[in-house]
């Protein structure tokens, strides 16, 4: 069993940001991750709304962010990520069990994300990945030359239609309600590009044999069932909070959110929380920002306990030195 300081499970914005401020300040920091660097973001068509970030795809902005983390200083913060699936967290004894390795921390941040949300239609789960898919980012070389149906309605589901249409055949877009939540720009680039959108329908069925073949489509206008041929469908209606693991380690929740003190402590002494789990908002730069103040919350915590323990620490930690944390202590 492998010892660290602090181990972060989970390698999105919230994960990277935490991992650069407890590596900042001297700990031994191992990031987990056991799908791909970078969450939601990663996959993302394009991002528009991260300060200092010019327009462009998500992915380049989550390459720049894992190279701060683990090159060396100086150009980044000698963090180590590694591509393991934790399948365990056992929050009491501080151990983290991957489908790899267990790791012993003396600090535990969780930061697993989002994932995409299901529609729990018949056939749904029967064709995932044989026709059904919910990042096009992933699959999209896979369209070329056939008709793809994308569901939802936000700016994520615009994103999917426009890079399908890259490859695609034919790409057209349903949504339930009679407009679309999608900025306006999206929207007008949709019609642009040739992406027919269908209002006020709803997906009922997904059909096929060794992969998908058609749909069942629902009009809400008209309360009348249709059925379309097509090859492939992208679900994109929104995203909910990665739980499981936390759940699993007993933590406390509020709602469907991990509950988290003003330091993004958990129910669990010494295990915190932050980004989507905990309910913040689902922005890429919020999510840094809270995995920021974990990280910096987390690098102060060691050092309480360091002291707490009578070890000497010498140098500082976020600008304070071992006396200002005497004080805190007594304070």
């Amino acid at each position: 069993m492998e010892t660290k300081d602090v181990v972060i499970v989970g390698a999105g914005p919230a994960g990277l940001s935490a991992a650069i401020f407890t590596s900042l300040d001297g700990w031994d920091t191992l990031v987990l991750e056991g799908d791909w660097v970078g969450g939601q973001a990663a996959i993302a068509y394009i991002v528009m709304n991260y300060p200092g970030f010019p327009p462009g795809d998500g992915e380049i902005l989550i390459e720049n962010l894992k190279n701060q983390v683990t090159s060396p200083p100086p150009k980044g913060t000698g963090a180590e990520i590694r591509q393991e699936k934790v399948i365990k967290i056992d929050a009491e004894n501080k151990i983290v069990t991957t489908d790899a390795n267990q790791y012993k921390a003396k600090v535990i941040i969780i930061a697993t994300g989002s994932r995409m949300q299901k529609l729990g239609v018949p056939g749904e789960e029967e064709f995932a990945g044989k026709g059904v898919s919910y990042y096009a980012k992933l699959d999209y070389q896979k369209f070329t030359g056939k008709k793809v149906m994308v569901v939802g309605g936000g700016n994520s589901t615009a994103k999917s239609a426009l890079l399908a249409n890259t490859t695609a055949e034919k790409v057209f877009l349903i949504h339930r309600r009679d407009s679309m939540r999608a900025y306006p720009p999206m929207i007008k680039r949709l019609a642009k590009e040739g992406v027919e959108v269908w209002y006020n329908t709803e997906l009922k069925e997904i059909k096929g044999d060794e992969s998908v073949r058609g749909a069942v489509l629902f009009d809400n206008q008209t309360n009348q069932e249709k059925e379309v041929s097509l090859d492939w469908i992208i679900i994109s209606v929104g995203t909910e909070p990665d739980i499981e693991l936390a759940k699993e380690a007993g933590l406390d929740f509020d709602g469907c959110f991990v509950k988290v003190d003003d330091s993004k402590m958990t129910s669990k002494k010494g295990t915190f929380a932050c980004g989507e789990i905990t309910g913040c908002v689902n922005h890429l730069v919020t999510c840094a920002s809270d995995g920021a103040d974990a990280g910096m919350a987390a690098s102060e915590y060691l050092v309480l306990e360091k002291i707490k323990r009578g070890e000497t620490f010498k140098g500082a930690v976020n600008g304070k030195y071992a006396e200002e944390y005497v004080k805190m202590l007594e304070g």
